[in-house]
């Protein structure tokens, strides 16, 4: 059982120490600014573990101390069993606008990510298939790994929006005068887009991986 006061009293602290906002602390945990302020505040009803050890991670410190079961506050040296040396990824349920805008609500949970395995300057998230227009390459209930950006290469998969339908994954094909996103499923017909309509398109994120579960 956690003791929520301490918790709180704990991530004040290190937040103060280290001179940062309650902004600074969301953005690198990746939470929405009043969740920070309600773990500080001890009025959390059911802690989340990863988010615990991303706090921990914002701060460089011990997350045994940060969950209050710890009274050594420093990262144990030469440790290589611990979390910190790994990052907690979001899973979103949905995606409608880019990957560090995303309502903290619209997290289901989050996946360790090797921090070298991820570009520190970019923001990443999972995001859960839904449908089948992508089987067999990507089948419902997958986890996809996204990476934010606004460009990319004809012929990758990406996550796009087209006006203001929720993100989809698809293959974009670039052209001079059109964007093409195509399904892997022949049931379900390539859209294309020419002329002034392309500008409907925004590319949220590339497809830098995929989880499955068997």
């Amino acid at each position: 059982m956690y003791d929520l006061k301490l918790i709180g009293s704990r991530i004040k602290e290190c937040r103060k120490e280290f001179g940062m906002t309650l902004d600074d602390v969301a953005q690198r945990v990746g939470v929405a600014k009043s969740t920070i302020q309600r773990y500080e505040a001890g009025i959390i009803t059911t802690p989340k573990l990863p988010v615990l050890v991303a706090i921990a991670n914002a701060f460089g410190v011990n997350e045994g101390w940060i969950k209050g079961i710890s009274e050594h506050k420093e990262i144990l040296k030469n440790n290589d069993n611990t979390e910190n040396n790994r990052i907690p990824v979001p899973v979103l349920g949905e995606v409608s606008a880019g990957l560090g805008s995303y309502a903290a609500d619209n997290i289901t949970g989050y996946i360790f990510e090797d921090k070298d395995s991820l570009n520190e300057n970019s923001d990443y998230a999972y995001l859960k298939v839904i449908g089948d227009s992508m089987y067999p390459e990507f089948k419902e209930g997958d986890l996809v790994l996204i990476k934010g950006q606004s460009t990319v290469e004809s012929g990758s998969y990406a996550v796009v929006t087209v006006d203001d339908e929720l993100g989809v994954i698809k293959r974009v094909i670039m052209g001079n005068k059109f964007i093409e996103l195509q399904s892997v499923n022949p049931m379900y017909p390539p859209r294309r887009f020419e002329g002034k309509d392309m500008s409907r398109i925004r590319i949220i994120g590339l497809v830098k991986g995929m989880k499955r579960t068997f």
